[in-house]
């Protein structure tokens, strides 16, 4: 029996994927200002969730890196150096665009459960957004596995996110050498588009540019927090809650997933 080779098939279709981009991203496009999502994130919501912006110093003579707005007199400047204070890190700010946008709060309930959420918005460079593990690996995140979850939402299909689990190690008050368990559920949204895939919007990205000579702006969002050890699973059922509470919120209109 004679056994068929795939791999000209499979160099063919690089050198096709090769050509778009190429073609993505040297075409002139004009850029769509317009992003599909709110950039703000709600002060409160049901359950008892209460939201609490953060902001950063890039002074390295300030006291703290990282301040919430409640301790704040003003919310964008540092209370010890006087200076600006950013919606980003200084990491992020020398990483990334500088018109790169960002939204970030923590949100605690009446429980005291904690929840991270963040919002990058692309400005015109694509490099805005890249693929959430090398963000959480370069914060010194080991990442254990990776997980899809459906997110049941009124109206429409389910909202499909992607869920890093990993393990970030830490010294306490003690100075003894601890192991925290954390998650990190992730989707991205653009023009009547939204997928938890960094490739797919990758391929919206280079199919607009190459098919309508358009860049649409992409928005990554991010939902963080701890998971319990003794109880692996129970993680992604808060997941679920707290995003069917967050999503109404956060989309200018409800978007079918492209």
């Amino acid at each position: 029996m004679e056994v068929r080779s795939f791999t000209p098939h499979l160099i063919l279709m690089g050198l096709m994927i090769i050509t778009a981009l190429a073609l993505a991203f040297t075409v002139d496009v004009s850029l769509n200002d317009q992003p599909g999502i709110r950039m703000s994130l709600p002060a409160s919501m049901d359950s008892g969730w209460v939201g609490d912006e953060l902001r950063y110093s890039h002074d390295p003579e300030s006291a703290k890196e990282q301040y919430r707005v409640s301790e704040l007199e003003l919310p964008d400047v540092d209370p010890v150096s006087g200076g600006k204070l950013y919606t980003m890190s200084l990491a992020e700010y020398d990483a990334l665009p500088h018109d790169t946008l960002f939204v970030k709060s923590i949100y605690t309930n009446t429980v005291a459960d904690q929840v991270f959420v963040s919002i990058v918005l692309s400005g015109k460079e694509r490099s805005s957004i890249h693929r959430p593990q090398r963000c959480l690996t370069g914060q010194g995140h080991s990442i254990t596995d990776t997980k899809y979850l459906k997110v049941p939402l009124e109206g429409r299909k389910p909202l499909k996110l992607c869920i890093l689990e990993s393990v970030r190690n830490y010294q306490d008050a003690e100075g003894k050498l601890q192991a925290r368990l954390d998650y990190y559920a992730y989707w991205f949204v653009g023009q009547q588009r939204e997928t938890h895939s960094h490739y797919e919007r990758m391929f919206w990205l280079a199919w607009d540019r190459i098919v309508h000579s358009v860049a649409h702006k992409w928005a990554y969002i991010a939902v963080a927090g701890e998971r319990d050890a003794e109880d692996a699973g129970a993680y992604q059922d808060e997941i679920i809650q707290f995003v069917q509470k967050l999503y109404p919120h956060l989309l200018l209109k409800v978007q079918d997933e492209g």
